[in-house]
Protein backbone atom coordinates (compact mmCIF):
# COMPACT_ATOMS: atom_id res chain seq x y z
CA UNK A 1 0.00 0.00 0.00
CA UNK A 2 1.65 3.59 -1.03
CA UNK A 3 1.97 6.39 1.49
CA UNK A 4 -1.21 8.37 0.57
CA UNK A 5 -2.34 11.46 2.36
CA UNK A 6 -6.08 10.63 2.77
CA UNK A 7 -9.15 13.01 2.95
CA UNK A 8 -11.16 13.30 6.38
CA UNK A 9 -15.15 12.41 6.31
CA UNK A 10 -15.71 16.03 7.57
CA UNK A 11 -13.47 17.89 4.91
CA UNK A 12 -14.27 15.95 1.86
CA UNK A 13 -12.23 17.28 -0.94
CA UNK A 14 -9.27 19.54 0.65
CA UNK A 15 -6.72 21.03 -1.84
CA UNK A 16 -2.83 21.04 -1.66
CA UNK A 17 -1.46 24.35 -1.32
CA UNK A 18 -0.32 25.33 -4.72
CA UNK A 19 -3.54 24.36 -6.23
CA UNK A 20 -5.59 25.84 -7.88
CA UNK A 21 -8.56 27.67 -6.38
CA UNK A 22 -11.77 25.23 -7.77
CA UNK A 23 -9.37 22.68 -8.59
CA UNK A 24 -11.32 19.40 -9.06
CA UNK A 25 -9.90 16.15 -10.34
CA UNK A 26 -13.23 14.41 -9.97
CA UNK A 27 -15.45 17.02 -11.46
CA UNK A 28 -13.30 17.27 -14.14
CA UNK A 29 -13.10 13.81 -15.48
CA UNK A 30 -16.63 12.98 -14.55
CA UNK A 31 -17.00 16.51 -17.35
CA UNK A 32 -15.23 14.65 -19.56
CA UNK A 33 -16.81 11.24 -19.58
CA UNK A 34 -20.36 13.22 -19.42
CA UNK A 35 -21.60 11.11 -17.11
CA UNK A 36 -25.66 10.42 -17.51
CA UNK A 37 -27.78 9.09 -15.01
CA UNK A 38 -31.88 8.09 -14.27
CA UNK A 39 -33.98 6.08 -12.04
CA UNK A 40 -35.83 3.48 -13.93
CA UNK A 41 -38.57 2.99 -11.14
CA UNK A 42 -39.47 3.14 -7.12
CA UNK A 43 -42.14 0.18 -6.65
CA UNK A 44 -43.35 -1.63 -3.84
CA UNK A 45 -42.64 -5.13 -3.95
CA UNK A 46 -44.85 -7.66 -1.72
CA UNK A 47 -42.97 -10.93 -0.84
CA UNK A 48 -42.00 -13.27 -2.77
CA UNK A 49 -40.11 -10.77 -5.00
CA UNK A 50 -36.74 -11.07 -7.58
CA UNK A 51 -34.84 -9.36 -10.08
CA UNK A 52 -32.48 -10.59 -12.25
CA UNK A 53 -29.95 -8.30 -13.65
CA UNK A 54 -27.31 -9.61 -16.34
CA UNK A 55 -24.46 -7.69 -17.29
CA UNK A 56 -24.44 -4.44 -19.39
CA UNK A 57 -21.74 -1.80 -20.59
CA UNK A 58 -23.31 0.99 -17.71
CA UNK A 59 -23.83 1.17 -14.36
CA UNK A 60 -26.23 0.40 -12.07
CA UNK A 61 -27.98 0.52 -8.33
CA UNK A 62 -30.27 0.26 -6.18
CA UNK A 63 -31.77 1.94 -3.02
CA UNK A 64 -33.99 0.11 -0.67
CA UNK A 65 -36.10 2.84 0.94
CA UNK A 66 -38.64 0.60 3.16
CA UNK A 67 -38.17 -3.00 3.75
CA UNK A 68 -35.12 -5.72 3.23
CA UNK A 69 -33.56 -7.60 0.47
CA UNK A 70 -30.96 -10.13 -0.41
CA UNK A 71 -28.11 -9.34 -3.31
CA UNK A 72 -26.20 -12.19 -4.70
CA UNK A 73 -23.69 -11.68 -7.14
CA UNK A 74 -24.23 -14.10 -9.88
CA UNK A 75 -20.68 -15.63 -11.04
CA UNK A 76 -19.62 -15.44 -7.21
CA UNK A 77 -22.28 -16.81 -4.94
CA UNK A 78 -22.24 -13.98 -2.44
CA UNK A 79 -24.73 -13.25 -0.64
CA UNK A 80 -25.90 -9.35 1.40
CA UNK A 81 -28.51 -8.75 3.20
CA UNK A 82 -29.53 -5.34 2.81
CA UNK A 83 -31.85 -3.47 5.22
CA UNK A 84 -34.06 -0.14 4.97
CA UNK A 85 -31.90 2.68 3.91
CA UNK A 86 -29.28 0.27 2.05
CA UNK A 87 -27.17 1.19 -0.95
CA UNK A 88 -25.95 -0.75 -3.51
CA UNK A 89 -24.24 0.11 -6.90
CA UNK A 90 -22.27 -1.60 -9.44
CA UNK A 91 -20.31 0.68 -11.54
CA UNK A 92 -19.46 -1.74 -14.03
CA UNK A 93 -22.83 -3.16 -14.41
CA UNK A 94 -22.11 -6.80 -12.94
CA UNK A 95 -24.87 -9.33 -13.20
CA UNK A 96 -26.48 -9.67 -10.03
CA UNK A 97 -29.86 -10.91 -8.23
CA UNK A 98 -31.78 -8.74 -5.94
CA UNK A 99 -34.63 -10.17 -4.08
CA UNK A 100 -36.70 -10.71 -0.87
CA UNK A 101 -34.78 -13.76 -0.37
CA UNK A 102 -31.64 -15.77 -1.87
CA UNK A 103 -34.00 -18.53 -2.78
CA UNK A 104 -37.07 -16.47 -4.85
CA UNK A 105 -37.30 -17.04 -8.31
CA UNK A 106 -36.07 -13.97 -9.90
CA UNK A 107 -37.62 -12.17 -13.20
CA UNK A 108 -35.67 -10.58 -15.98
CA UNK A 109 -34.84 -6.47 -15.38
CA UNK A 110 -35.56 -5.65 -18.57
CA UNK A 111 -38.92 -7.10 -18.67
CA UNK A 112 -40.18 -5.95 -15.35
CA UNK A 113 -38.96 -2.49 -16.20
CA UNK A 114 -41.43 -2.58 -19.15
CA UNK A 115 -44.16 -3.68 -17.05
CA UNK A 116 -43.91 -0.88 -14.56
CA UNK A 117 -43.55 1.37 -17.36
CA UNK A 118 -46.71 0.10 -18.18
CA UNK A 119 -48.41 0.08 -14.87
CA UNK A 120 -48.15 -3.54 -14.27
CA UNK A 121 -46.41 -5.03 -10.86
CA UNK A 122 -45.85 -9.04 -11.36
CA UNK A 123 -44.86 -8.91 -7.61
CA UNK A 124 -48.02 -6.24 -6.06
CA UNK A 125 -49.44 -7.31 -2.91
CA UNK A 126 -49.82 -5.90 0.70
CA UNK A 127 -47.92 -7.83 2.95
CA UNK A 128 -43.90 -7.98 3.27
CA UNK A 129 -43.59 -4.57 1.34
CA UNK A 130 -40.01 -3.52 -0.01
CA UNK A 131 -39.61 -0.05 -1.93
CA UNK A 132 -37.17 -0.88 -4.00
CA UNK A 133 -34.97 2.47 -6.22
CA UNK A 134 -33.70 1.12 -9.28
CA UNK A 135 -31.77 3.23 -11.86
CA UNK A 136 -28.58 3.50 -14.10
CA UNK A 137 -25.85 5.75 -14.82
CA UNK A 138 -23.62 5.47 -18.26
CA UNK A 139 -20.34 7.10 -19.40
CA UNK A 140 -21.31 8.95 -22.48
CA UNK A 141 -18.03 9.21 -23.88
CA UNK A 142 -16.32 5.70 -23.65
CA UNK A 143 -12.68 6.26 -23.61
CA UNK A 144 -9.37 4.71 -21.86
CA UNK A 145 -9.19 7.78 -18.76
CA UNK A 146 -8.12 5.40 -15.99
CA UNK A 147 -11.45 6.31 -13.76
CA UNK A 148 -13.16 4.18 -15.95
CA UNK A 149 -10.67 1.49 -15.74
CA UNK A 150 -10.77 1.57 -12.06
CA UNK A 151 -14.00 1.32 -11.53
CA UNK A 152 -15.26 -1.14 -8.30
CA UNK A 153 -17.46 -3.80 -9.20
CA UNK A 154 -19.80 -3.52 -6.25
CA UNK A 155 -20.34 -1.04 -3.33
CA UNK A 156 -22.50 -1.51 -0.54
CA UNK A 157 -23.10 1.45 1.78
CA UNK A 158 -25.05 0.09 4.63
CA UNK A 159 -27.71 3.26 6.50
CA UNK A 160 -25.77 3.28 9.52
CA UNK A 161 -22.62 4.80 7.13
CA UNK A 162 -24.60 7.41 5.48
CA UNK A 163 -24.52 9.21 8.60
CA UNK A 164 -21.19 10.34 7.67
CA UNK A 165 -21.82 11.64 4.37
CA UNK A 166 -25.48 13.44 5.38
CA UNK A 167 -25.82 14.53 1.61
CA UNK A 168 -26.34 11.02 0.42
CA UNK A 169 -28.77 9.87 2.59
CA UNK A 170 -31.00 13.12 1.59
CA UNK A 171 -30.43 12.54 -1.99
CA UNK A 172 -31.54 9.12 -1.71
CA UNK A 173 -34.34 9.84 0.01
CA UNK A 174 -35.95 12.94 -2.42
CA UNK A 175 -34.61 11.29 -5.80
CA UNK A 176 -37.24 8.11 -4.30
CA UNK A 177 -39.86 10.61 -3.66
CA UNK A 178 -39.29 12.67 -7.29
CA UNK A 179 -38.95 9.21 -9.01
CA UNK A 180 -43.03 8.67 -7.60
CA UNK A 181 -44.28 11.95 -8.05
CA UNK A 182 -46.36 13.34 -10.96
CA UNK A 183 -45.17 16.85 -11.04
CA UNK A 184 -44.46 18.57 -13.99
CA UNK A 185 -40.93 19.01 -14.77
CA UNK A 186 -40.00 15.43 -13.30
CA UNK A 187 -38.17 13.69 -15.57
CA UNK A 188 -35.60 16.48 -15.66
CA UNK A 189 -35.52 16.50 -11.57
CA UNK A 190 -34.84 13.24 -11.88
CA UNK A 191 -32.14 12.76 -14.20
CA UNK A 192 -30.06 15.54 -12.63
CA UNK A 193 -30.86 14.52 -8.92
CA UNK A 194 -29.80 10.79 -10.61
CA UNK A 195 -26.45 12.23 -11.62
CA UNK A 196 -26.19 14.57 -8.19
CA UNK A 197 -26.62 10.57 -6.26
CA UNK A 198 -24.07 8.50 -8.50
CA UNK A 199 -20.82 11.67 -7.47
CA UNK A 200 -21.96 11.49 -4.06
CA UNK A 201 -21.54 7.59 -3.98
CA UNK A 202 -18.18 7.75 -6.02
CA UNK A 203 -17.32 10.56 -3.42
CA UNK A 204 -18.60 8.32 -0.95
CA UNK A 205 -16.07 5.48 -2.10
CA UNK A 206 -13.28 7.88 -2.63
CA UNK A 207 -13.48 8.87 1.29
CA UNK A 208 -14.59 5.30 2.98
CA UNK A 209 -12.24 3.39 4.90
CA UNK A 210 -12.39 0.52 1.68
CA UNK A 211 -9.34 -0.20 0.41
CA UNK A 212 -9.29 2.14 -3.00
CA UNK A 213 -7.01 1.22 -6.11
CA UNK A 214 -5.68 3.20 -9.56
CA UNK A 215 -7.46 6.35 -10.02
CA UNK A 216 -9.57 6.74 -6.92
CA UNK A 217 -6.55 5.65 -4.34
CA UNK A 218 -5.53 9.01 -6.35
CA UNK A 219 -7.96 10.95 -5.64
CA UNK A 220 -8.06 10.40 -2.10
CA UNK A 221 -4.37 11.48 -2.01
CA UNK A 222 -4.03 15.30 -1.76
CA UNK A 223 -1.00 15.65 -3.51
CA UNK A 224 -2.09 13.51 -6.23
CA UNK A 225 -5.37 14.79 -6.64
CA UNK A 226 -4.39 18.46 -6.86
CA UNK A 227 -1.62 17.17 -9.51
CA UNK A 228 -4.15 15.97 -11.40
CA UNK A 229 -6.28 19.34 -11.31
CA UNK A 230 -3.44 20.76 -12.15
CA UNK A 231 -3.36 18.34 -15.87
CA UNK A 232 -6.63 19.38 -16.01
CA UNK A 233 -6.59 22.73 -15.92
CA UNK A 234 -3.37 23.66 -17.53
CA UNK A 235 -3.54 21.13 -20.56
CA UNK A 236 -0.87 23.24 -22.67
CA UNK A 237 1.18 24.45 -19.88
CA UNK A 238 4.76 22.76 -20.73
CA UNK A 239 4.51 20.38 -18.15
CA UNK A 240 7.76 18.15 -16.69
CA UNK A 241 7.43 15.74 -14.18
CA UNK A 242 10.03 18.43 -11.79
CA UNK A 243 7.44 20.86 -12.34
CA UNK A 244 4.48 18.93 -11.22
CA UNK A 245 6.47 17.80 -8.81
CA UNK A 246 7.54 20.74 -7.45
CA UNK A 247 3.68 22.19 -7.70
CA UNK A 248 2.49 19.78 -5.08
CA UNK A 249 5.52 20.06 -2.74
CA UNK A 250 7.27 17.11 -3.53
CA UNK A 251 10.57 15.77 -5.17
CA UNK A 252 10.71 14.55 -8.73
CA UNK A 253 11.76 11.39 -7.84
CA UNK A 254 9.17 10.34 -4.91
CA UNK A 255 6.28 12.01 -6.73
CA UNK A 256 7.50 9.98 -10.00
CA UNK A 257 7.00 6.78 -8.09
CA UNK A 258 3.76 7.82 -6.18
CA UNK A 259 2.07 8.54 -9.69
CA UNK A 260 3.22 5.82 -11.31
CA UNK A 261 2.61 3.10 -8.25
CA UNK A 262 -0.83 4.18 -8.12
CA UNK A 263 -2.24 5.46 -10.95
CA UNK A 264 -0.24 2.52 -13.18
CA UNK A 265 1.29 5.30 -15.47
CA UNK A 266 4.00 8.04 -16.11
CA UNK A 267 2.88 11.66 -14.96
CA UNK A 268 3.99 12.07 -18.48
CA UNK A 269 1.55 9.51 -20.00
CA UNK A 270 -1.48 10.55 -18.22
CA UNK A 271 -0.63 14.41 -19.27
CA UNK A 272 0.02 13.02 -23.07
CA UNK A 273 -3.56 11.05 -22.54
CA UNK A 274 -5.61 14.02 -21.09
CA UNK A 275 -4.72 16.25 -23.63
CA UNK A 276 -5.52 13.69 -27.05
CA UNK A 277 -8.87 13.37 -24.65
CA UNK A 278 -9.44 17.53 -24.97
CA UNK A 279 -8.05 17.12 -28.71
CA UNK A 280 -10.28 14.85 -29.97
CA UNK A 281 -13.31 16.88 -28.46
CA UNK A 282 -12.21 19.93 -30.36
CA UNK A 283 -11.78 18.20 -33.33
CA UNK A 284 -15.15 16.32 -33.29
CA UNK A 285 -16.05 19.91 -32.49
CA UNK A 286 -15.04 20.86 -35.82
CA UNK A 287 -14.77 24.55 -35.17
CA UNK A 288 -11.57 25.27 -35.07
CA UNK A 289 -8.16 24.65 -36.88
CA UNK A 290 -5.61 21.95 -36.61
CA UNK A 291 -2.98 24.74 -35.10
CA UNK A 292 -5.34 26.30 -32.59
CA UNK A 293 -5.97 22.73 -31.15
CA UNK A 294 -2.36 21.70 -31.03
CA UNK A 295 -1.78 25.09 -29.33
CA UNK A 296 -4.41 24.47 -26.93
CA UNK A 297 -3.27 21.00 -25.79
CA UNK A 298 0.28 21.88 -25.23
CA UNK A 299 1.72 21.76 -28.70
CA UNK A 300 3.91 23.81 -30.92
CA UNK A 301 3.39 22.75 -34.23
CA UNK A 302 1.11 20.62 -35.90
CA UNK A 303 3.12 17.80 -36.88
CA UNK A 304 4.65 17.32 -33.38
CA UNK A 305 0.41 17.61 -32.33
CA UNK A 306 -0.03 14.83 -35.11
CA UNK A 307 2.53 12.75 -34.18
CA UNK A 308 1.74 12.42 -30.31
CA UNK A 309 -2.22 12.21 -31.19
CA UNK A 310 -1.59 8.97 -33.32
CA UNK A 311 0.56 7.36 -30.54
CA UNK A 312 -1.88 7.62 -28.33
CA UNK A 313 -5.45 7.61 -30.08
CA UNK A 314 -4.44 5.30 -33.31
CA UNK A 315 -5.44 7.09 -36.43
CA UNK A 316 -4.44 10.35 -37.00
CA UNK A 317 -6.17 13.79 -36.03
CA UNK A 318 -6.93 14.48 -40.02
CA UNK A 319 -8.56 11.21 -40.30
CA UNK A 320 -10.63 11.57 -36.73
CA UNK A 321 -12.25 15.21 -38.25
CA UNK A 322 -12.76 13.76 -41.74
CA UNK A 323 -14.94 10.19 -40.32
CA UNK A 324 -16.73 12.80 -37.66
CA UNK A 325 -17.77 14.76 -40.37
CA UNK A 326 -19.19 11.70 -42.32
CA UNK A 327 -20.76 10.77 -39.59
CA UNK A 328 -22.44 13.63 -39.21
CA UNK A 329 -23.42 14.13 -42.91
CA UNK A 330 -24.75 10.78 -42.94
CA UNK A 331 -22.60 8.84 -45.32
CA UNK A 332 -21.30 6.43 -42.04
CA UNK A 333 -23.52 4.30 -40.29
CA UNK A 334 -22.66 5.45 -36.59
CA UNK A 335 -21.73 2.06 -34.85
Amino acid sequence: MSNLVKFSLEDDFPRAKNCLAGSDALSDILNAIRLQASSYFCTDFAAPWGIEERNTDYGTFHFVVSGEAWLSMKDKKQQTYLSSGDIVAFPTGSAHHISDKPSSDVFPGDKLLEKIHNNENPFAGEKNITTLLCGYFKYQQHSNLPLLRDMPEFLHIKSDEKGSLSKLSNLANLLAYESRSTLPGGTVVVDRLTEAFVIQVLRWHINSNQPNKGYFEALADTRLSCALSLIHKRPAEPWTVQSMAKSVGMSRSAFSNLFHEVIGMTPMSYLSQWRMHLAQDLLKAGRESMVSIAEQVGYRSEASFSKAFKKVVGVSPGHLRRNTLKTESGTTRPS
